[in-house]
């Protein structure tokens, strides 16, 4: 990419960042509004109820007078946490290198059954049936519907974070029942850090596409205000859930069948207020999300019984785990619009994994096949950017010579162009053909759960910023002490920017504007990018070293361009077409017959 495309691009990040700075003070003052406001459990339904399934105005609140009682299931590393209030699972701990507590923020239990979506699951269950592998709540509602909730582990070998669910509600009344509202709490989302780069958010798949809305979304913008929740009804729904930014809790129907159902969410404030981040901007708008999926319309005659069955997943986003789990679960990986190469790039990146054994490793060999991979456009780019340097001198001259027909100039620096056989967009085509591959990568490190906890030489973990703390000087620095953090990764990005772009052919327009531009780019990009992932620092410092080396070997072994002219031959007649009379140009090759004669007397 020339210096003028960088140019380009930076004018775009700065507008970036101030759009991203207006953001940050719209969700300070939007979350002292909801630190105010009721929490979104309390408040009212945008949309009634059906007619035919009355709902009462508030809420009813869960039973207290009845004891609690907990059961633990476990398989392999995940703990499976569940409780009598809302008879489902309280929260799942995942082991490893350290304790993930999923639902930790929740409202109530995963699977609590709500008689509207924004309330909360009144039934006193009890545990009537409980195992290893296994435990039963069973309860009655105030409108005499008995629902019995059967949690299972899977078999052996299914994935640990993998759980059914069959719900059967039997109406014990004198009278019909049937109600819409039937609604199973998914859980919560929220992120392991204020200041994590991608928010907690709700999805679903209604028939296949999979869609998701985040926690910014309900904060509306410049054409949209604020919203409360998210309601919408879909035909063919198979799942729905909330995720962070490496896990997820899915609540799907088992066996993928196209019924369908409601999803409702909505957002709420961490509270920070009692640790480290209760005095930084982050953790005053650290908005986690919530969920619920409806069940298939409920028509009970008196006596009649309605069973559904679902499956709980609540483990890491990787995508690989997701995609053998199937029913299109791996679709909430959302790498965007150059998602099929995100999946290729994916399953090479867990190839290299699996030769090197270290994450860091094969990132660096990802990026170095991929830079291989592209030499050849790369090279065509530099050599068609280092003949548009030769033609500065002429395209300046005929600048000075039309300065005052504008038209003329370009009509003639397009001739100049032809004369010589230059392309003025050879050095940009290659480079927008690696722009996809570019943001495919950057789409696998920022999702790619695998790389959470990973350590790299001095990088304890490449999901997040490799801090180097507590350097120690012998002497006192201003304003900053003895003592501070850094974050290596960023420097040895930036250091290595300067260094390519030193290497980088210079474009024959370039004024000292925009020389001052390049000069300062590499420092701003070290400002925004300082607090990357790790995995994201490595993968460009690494892309920008190969590519230092890539101008080096080019300037040993590549000749530089000649500027010639392109030699044209005369223009000789045109084609004849073989069906063509030169007697005969119009091709009337027929005789014009003569009128006939009149007849009468």
């Amino acid at each position: 990419m020339d210096r003028k495309a960088w140019f380009v691009i930076s004018l775009c990040a700065v507008g970036m960042a101030v759009n991203y700075w207006f953001a940050v003070q719209n969700q300070q003052a939007l979350a002292a509004q909801q630190a105010a406001a009721p929490t979104p459990a309390a408040v009212a339904p945008a949309n009634p109820a059906a007619p035919s399934a009355p709902v009462a105005a508030t809420p009813a609140a869960p039973a207290t007078d009845v004891p609690e009682e907990r059961h633990v299931l476990e398989k392999g590393s995940v703990a499976w946490h569940f409780t009598t209030r809302g008879g489902g699972v309280e929260k799942t701990v995942l082991g490893g290198n350290d304790q993930i507590t999923l639902n930790g923020h929740g409202k109530e239990a995963v699977g609590a059954l709500r008689r509207e979506a924004a309330g909360l699951d009144a039934v006193a269950y009890r545990i009537t049936e409980k195992s290893a592998t296994g435990v039963t709540f069973e309860g009655v509602t105030s409108e005499g519907i008995a629902v019995r909730k059967a949690y299972s582990l899977s078999d052996d070998a299914s994935d640990p974070h993998l759980l059914r669910l069959t719900v059967t509600l039997t109406n014990t009344g004198a009278a019909a029942h049937r109600s819409e509202e039937y609604h199973l709490f998914a859980g919560t989302a929220a992120s392991m850090a204020p200041d994590e780069p991608l928010r907690p958010s709700v999805f679903w798949n209604d028939g296949g596409d999979a869609e998701n809305k985040d926690a910014n979304w309900f904060g509306g913008g410049m054409f949209s205000s604020e919203k409360t929740d998210y309601r919408a009804s879909h035909a063919r729904l198979r799942y729905a859930g909330v995720m962070s930014r490496f896990y997820a809790t899915i609540v799907s129907r088992e066996g993928r069948p196209e019924k369908p159902g409601k999803v409702w969410a909505a957002r709420f404030l961490v509270d920070h207020s009692n640790d480290k981040y209760k005095d930084e901007d982050a953790g005053r708008s650290d908005w986690a999300m919530q969920a619920a999926l409806s069940l298939p319309p409920v028509d009970l005659a008196p006596g009649g019984s309605q069973t559904e069955d679902y499956q709980v997943y609540m483990g890491p986003k990787e995508y690989h785990r997701l995609k053998e789990l199937g029913e299109q679960r791996e679709f909430i990986m959302f790498y965007g619009m150059f998602g099929w190469i995100s999946k290729g790039l994916t399953n090479v990146m867990r190839w290299m994994h699996g030769l090197s054994g270290n994450w860091g490793i094969a990132i660096i060999l990802l990026t170095i096949v991929i830079r291989t991979l592209l030499w050849p456009l790369q090279s065509k780019a530099q050599y068609s950017m280092k003949r548009m340097g030769l033609l500065a001198p002429k395209m300046k001259e005929l600048q000075e010579k039309f300065k005052d027909e504008p038209q003329k100039q370009q009509m003639e620096v397009m001739k100049l162009y032809k004369d010589y056989g230059v392309n003025p967009l050879g050095g940009c085509l290659p480079m927008l053909l690696q722009i996809p591959i570019f943001f495919a990568f950057y789409s696998v490190l920022q999702n790619a759960a695998e790389l959470r906890g990973q350590p790299f030489l001095w990088v304890k973990d490449l999901s997040i910023a490799d801090t180097v703390h507590t350097l120690v000087f012998p002497f006192q620095l201003p304003l900053m002490g003895n003592d501070f953090d850094v974050n290596p990764l960023p420097l040895i990005m930036g250091l290595t920017m300067i260094l390519q772009m030193k290497l980088t052919p210079q474009p024959a327009t370039v004024d000292k504007t925009q020389k001052m531009m390049f000069a300062i780019m590499p420092f701003f990009f070290l400002f925004i990018c300082y607090n990357f992932a790790a995995a994201l620092s490595l993968y460009w410092s690494t892309q920008n070293i190969f590519a230092i080396f890539q101008s080096w070997i080019m300037r040993m072994y590549m000749k530089d361009p000649v500027l010639e002219k392109v030699e044209r031959l005369p223009k000789g007649p045109p084609p004849q077409n073989p069906f063509f009379n030169p007697m005969n140009p119009g091709n009337k090759d027929k005789k014009k017959g003569g009128k006939p004669p009149k007849l009468g007397g």
